[in-house]
């Protein structure tokens, strides 16, 4: 048995046995220890994963039921400040039977006109001070199928807007009025005044889709009011209760009730809540932690099956590799032993060429040889990781200079907006209102694609408002194919070029100026966006310059921030697949060329 054994393990004192031995203890262990302690990691970090997950998606929630419902007050308020809106409310409100149908009738075909493009939009109601109402509906062909026909109902809702005398909200709402059909909305309305004396006629209301709230708008991957990914939304009031996210049966329920009845355990589940603003209403997203452990279970299973197998294998290779190649490790070893490495490129080894350990007496020569290149390589590498990191903290004091909280802008200038409307000034209205609209595009997802045609919309904003600042010192004129229009790119990569046009080749232009913006889809399917002016030029070096850094592909470059983000954010997205081109002459204007991929064909190939 004693002889067996050393014959399998090699003698007490034996390199095989303390090779084999050195294995268990600092190979199959550390294997055993890490591969739980990794599962546990994991099975921590995906959950971190999901509530920064959770966050950011909460985050960009509010952002997107923010922009929807700014989009369907802007609706309400177009009908408001709306001359014919408020003459006819003046008139139903006065109760003359002779023109009650027609100015009924003529109130309908302006509601319709109104909210018959917004498909969130249910349906529309003015109702009198009087009582008197009219109503427009997409979905009822009759009045008395919704609940306007009914009298109660429609002076509930009128005292609750009349009694705030604000934007108000009602969630919640059953818009049918036929016994066992549920047609769930919510309803937003705002008393109608006249602008000047600000007499009240009624109050208008608009009756919304619930799923108008959710992220997620109308997705058919969410089953009973979850998500496969073990993720539930759902929306609250003030009170608790549930207005949005789940099936009919929930609605107007307390949270509570809804989630003993879905989940039961209450320790298995996290939430992440979030304010929505102007509202008492709550963004609620509840994590399922039950699933995320169910898929770790899983995966420890096969991890540590894995791991049994691999180890019995590397175990049979070491123990008869170890017997083989014992002779040739000891020789390696006391070469490695005897070599003092001071003055010396290189050891001497006598090992046959023909063995294949030999491979480690070459490639540790050869490594010698390396060592002092390497040490060169490393000493550049950390002068330019160096001044990379300089020019990324100029980068990030700069940016950090420039914040300011978006909502505080969005809301003064919804402020002083209502205050030019008040006064009549309309152009300071269309400014501020174009205005704001360009903060709102460029703050929220910066790094999403939209169509060109998106981008260039904005860009007719923004270069209305230079235009204005610059007394149309310049113009501008677009030649856009309609197979252009329809092509992905990123957010805010032209305004830059433009800005820089504006500053720079129009810097002592008073009249004259012009900027052309063409863009086609090539034969490649690459879109071409050439942006040219007929501004001062630029001179030789600076060309050269912009050229270096486009194909050097250095540190952003302070001189021009703005063209430098163009071609930097270009690289990130795109990587080597897009292409930017810069022609330009002294007196006769430059020129931008901007070459981009279609990057959602290669997710869909």
């Amino acid at each position: 048995m004693k002889e067996y054994m050393e014959g399998l393990f090699g003698r007490k004192s034996s390199i095989q046995r303390k090779v084999i031995i050195v294995y268990l203890l600092m190979a199959v262990l550390p294997i055993i220890i890490i591969t739980f302690s990794a599962s546990i990691m994991y099975y921590n970090s995906i959950l971190k994963g999901a509530y920064s997950l959770v966050e950011q998606n909460t985050r960009q929630h509010e952002v997107v039921v923010q922009e929807r419902m700014d989009a369907l007050k802007g609706v309400l308020y177009e009908l408001l400040i709306n001359n014919e809106c408020i003459k006819l409310a003046d008139s139903i409100n006065k109760g003359d039977e002779e023109d009650l149908l027609v100015n009924g009738a003529a109130m309908e075909t302006l509601l319709r006109r109104s909210v018959y493009t917004y498909q969130s939009i249910r349906s529309a109601a003015f109702v009198a001070d009087n009582g008197q109402y009219v109503t427009y509906s997409k979905w009822y062909g009759s009045m008395n199928e919704s609940i306007w026909a009914d009298p109660e109902q429609r002076e509930e809702i009128y005292d609750k807007i009349n009694k705030e005398q604000k934007l108000s909200f009602i969630a919640s709402v059953n818009l049918s009025n036929t016994e066992g059909r549920d047609d769930y909305v919510i309803m937003m309305g705002y008393p109608v005044k006249h602008l000047k004396t600000k007499e009240q006629k009624g109050v208008l209301v608009m009756a919304l889709d619930d799923d108008v709230l959710l992220f997620d708008e109308g997705d058919e991957s969410r089953e009973n009011g979850k998500e496969a990914n073990g993720i539930t939304t759902v929306i609250l009031n003030g009170e608790d209760r549930i207005i949005a996210g789940v099936q009919n049966s929930y609605l107007n329920k307390n949270y509570n009730d809804y989630l003993d009845d879905e989940f039961g355990n209450i320790k298995r589940i996290s939430e992440n809540r979030k304010k929505i603003e102007g509202t008492d209403w709550t963004i609620v997203n509840i994590i399922d932690t039950a699933v995320y452990r169910k898929d770790i279970y899983h995966l420890v299973s096969v991890v540590f099956i894995l791991m049994i197998t691999v180890t019995c294998f590397f175990f049979l290779i070491v123990f008869f590799a170890s017997r083989k190649y014992i002779g040739t490790v000891q020789k390696i070893a006391q070469g490695i032993h005897d070599y003092e490495g001071i003055g010396e490129d290189k050891i001497d080894v006598d090992v046959n060429e023909k063995d294949e350990l030999y491979v480690i007496v070459r490639q540790f020569n050869k490594m010698t040889e390396r060592v002092n290149s390497l040490v060169e390589m490393l000493r550049q590498r950390n002068e330019e990781i160096k001044a990379a990191a300089i020019s990324q903290k100029h980068a990030e004091i700069k940016a950090l200079e420039a914040q300011i909280n978006p909502h505080f802008l969005f809301n003064t200038l919804d402020s002083i907006n209502w205050r030019a409307i008040e006064h009549d000034e309309v152009e300071i209205s269309d400014m501020l209102g174009t205005l704001g609209s360009l903060l709102r595009y460029s703050v929220s997802n910066i790094d999403m694609e939209v169509v060109l045609e998106a981008e260039i919309s904005w860009l007719k904003k923004y270069i209305f408002l230079q235009r204005d600042r610059f007394h149309d010192s310049f113009d501008c004129s677009y030649d856009i194919t309609e197979q252009a229009m329809e092509f992905p790119i990123y957010k805010m990569l032209l305004q830059p070029i433009i800005e820089n046009t504006i500053l720079h080749a129009f810097e002592e232009v008073k009249e004259g100026g012009m900027i052309y913006v063409k863009a086609f889809v090539r034969q490649d399917e690459k879109l071409e966006i050439r942006i040219k002016d007929n501004g001062c030029g630029m001179e030789n070096e600076v060309v050269a310059e912009i050229t270096q850094e486009i194909e050097e592909k250095g540190p952003l470059n302070s001189k021009r921030i703005g063209i430098s983000n163009v071609i930097h954010r270009l690289r990130i997205y795109y990587q080597e697949e897009a292409e930017i081109i810069v022609n330009s002459k002294l007196s006769e204007g430059s020129e931008f060329i901007l070459i981009i991929p279609n990057r959602q064909d290669e997710r869909r190939r």
